[in-house]
């Protein structure tokens, strides 16, 4: 079994022969780190130690606060990078080492700026237009067409389903998403109290399971021995999705790179198993995501054994570059932890025109640990103390003191601009300021885009249990596009719009009329919000005539037009 914490396989380190072992040898330049924080710490940290000591470490997922800006780069450090191959004239048998040196100045910059355009590609304004872009309807027929083909192989002639039929078995199935009952059947119940009138009505019971019973999305019988493929049951599906996910919206400017895993414990050969994860076991797959959560791209992790093309970084930089390989040259800012993180990772993808942020282990910084301040000088200064150095070609290494200590590796931030992050210490039960690198607020900002896909995914998961495989697969990937049509209109990194708090309007002709305006107390329990719009107290007075909660002081100023 392969995987990034699993027991038969060892996380990929970054070879010493790779292609970028014989590029020109480059100054580290490291930056005055600032004396900050307080020290202590029982504290509750929002970072988590990200620098495994050996590469065949467990990863431990999204680490420590991080975020992502450059300080002390060079002047053309946000410009546009030009295009270049680092594959010639590089020799394969020498690892290429750094050195670093120290640099006085501290110098502040902004980040590359952004070339694409944040925009949907659908028309229509209905989220049903955008789901029927996503998962159209030439997939659909193809799954009516192969359904009606595997029932006819079981013997099973007249089955028949429709376009429309599958349709309504997909809704139906959304719908039991977000209305869940202890059993199935309980949806078409002779109760008037329990029976669901959404799926009974559009559906029968016997209908619906033997359209699930039956439901295929290829010919068997064109499986050849020679395909190597171990999501061939699933193949066109996936094909389709992720061309759609891709072309429904352009790419934010800010991404993020993550696994998700897909719950099952059935047999398969390519199921892992990641203890760390609410549900450990089952499918992985790669994801690359939005700040907003929307899901750009994705592949089904299907063993060691089966890789895409290498470029000689490694299983994990492999699946980055992979991932990436659609938003070249625009200074889009991307994020991972230190599973994929490493310093030859980020110089591949800056030539690509992609800025690349990580927390890194200590034993991928390429001997920056040599310039850098040690854990020991670090705790001295306390909480919150700041180690950075940069090389020539501006990746930035920052190693910053938290609850423990976390390297942070950029090619575009570094430690400034800081600002303060609340911790919480056990034995004083106290909160206290701790200054933060930028880098770390950034990658904290914004690298929670796969598990914000994850969390729309769980609040209202297809929970029907099935033996096959590529069924969990496909109703996985069902809720992905809901999500997916949900945050389609959503900026960068904006957050589910809030609700709104509901407002009595009181009519002009009551509220400013002569009458019987006067506070009166009521016995409620709890006091209401008060409708002067200059007020932002709550109440128990209300007023006798309009009927709403105004505070005593504020009558004369919401009575007046």
């Amino acid at each position: 079994m392969a995987g990034r914490q699993t027991h038969s396989m060892t996380t990929p380190g970054i070879s010493s022969q790779s292609f970028y072992s014989r590029r020109i040898l480059e100054e580290w330049l490291p930056y005055n780190s600032r004396n900050i924080g307080d020290t202590d710490d029982e504290g509750n940290a929002d970072s988590q130690d990200a620098e495994s000591q050996d590469d065949e470490g467990q990863d431990d997922g999204q680490v420590a606060e991080g975020g992502q800006q450059d300080e002390g780069t060079e002047e053309n450090v946000h410009m546009v990078p030009t295009q270049r191959n680092v594959h010639k004239g590089h020799a394969h048998n020498q690892p290429r080492k750094y050195v670093w040196k120290v640099q006085d100045n501290n110098f502040d910059g902004d980040l590359p700026p952004f070339l694409g355009e944040r925009r949907v590609n659908v028309d229509g304004r209905e989220p049903i237009d955008f789901f029927r872009y996503l998962f159209p309807l030439d997939l659909i027929d193809e799954i009516v067409h192969n359904t009606n083909m595997y029932a006819l192989q079981k013997g099973k002639e007249n089955l028949a389903v429709t376009s429309e039929e599958m349709q309504i078995f997909l809704g139906i199935n959304v719908v039991m998403g977000y209305i869940q009952y202890p059993r199935t059947r309980m949806y078409w119940s002779s109760e008037y109290w329990l029976r669901l009138g959404i799926i009974a009505d559009a559906m029968s019971v016997n209908r619906c399971e033997q359209i699930l019973s039956y439901l295929h999305f290829v010919d068997n019988y064109t499986y050849q021995p020679a395909n190597t493929d171990r999501l061939f049951k699933i193949a066109p599906v996936l094909s389709t999705l992720q061309k759609t996910f891709l072309a429904a919206a352009n790419p934010e400017e800010f991404q993020s790179i993550d696994e998700q895993i897909i719950p099952f414990k059935g047999q398969l050969s390519i199921k892992q198993y990641i203890p760390k994860k609410p549900k450990p076991w089952g499918v992985k797959v790669w994801v690359r995501a939005g700040s907003s959560g929307y899901m750009y791209r994705f592949e089904v992790y299907q063993g060691s054994a089966i890789r895409g093309q290498s470029s000689g970084l490694g299983m994990a930089g492999d699946v980055v570059m992979r991932l990436c390989d659609d938003i070249k040259h625009k200074n889009h800012k991307v994020f991972f932890d230190n599973f994929f993180c490493s310093i030859p990772l980020l110089e591949a993808l800056k030539d690509l025109g992609i800025y690349g942020t990580g927390t890194c282990r200590a034993n991928r910084v390429k001997g920056a640990s040599q310039k850098l301040k040690s854990e020991k000088q670090l705790r001295k200064e306390g909480r919150g103390g700041c180690s950075v150095v940069s090389t020539n070609s501006n990746i930035t290494v920052t190693r910053w003191l938290d609850s423990s200590v976390i390297h942070m590796a950029s090619i575009c931030v570094g430690q400034s601009p800081e600002d303060t992050a609340q911790r919480w210490l056990k034995k004083e039960q106290t909160k206290i300021s701790v200054q933060r690198p930028y880098s770390v607020a950034l990658y904290n900002q914004h690298m929670g885009g796969v598990d914000l896909v994850d969390q729309c995914v769980a609040m209202y998961p297809h929970r029907r249990r099935n033996k096959r495989w590529y069924i969990r697969v496909f109703f996985h990937f069902l809720d992905a596009t809901v999500v997916n049509q949900n945050r389609r209109g959503r900026p960068s990194g904006a957050p589910p719009p809030a609700k709104c708090r509901a407002v009595t309007k009181v009519p002009s002709e009551v509220r400013f009329s002569a009458g019987n305006h006067w506070p009166e107390l009521t016995q409620v329990k709890n006091a209401n919000r008060c409708h002067d719009a200059a007020c932002t107290r709550k109440t128990k007075y209300i007023c006798m005539q309009c009927h709403v909660a105004l505070c005593p002081g504020c009558f004369a100023n919401f009575h007046v037009a």
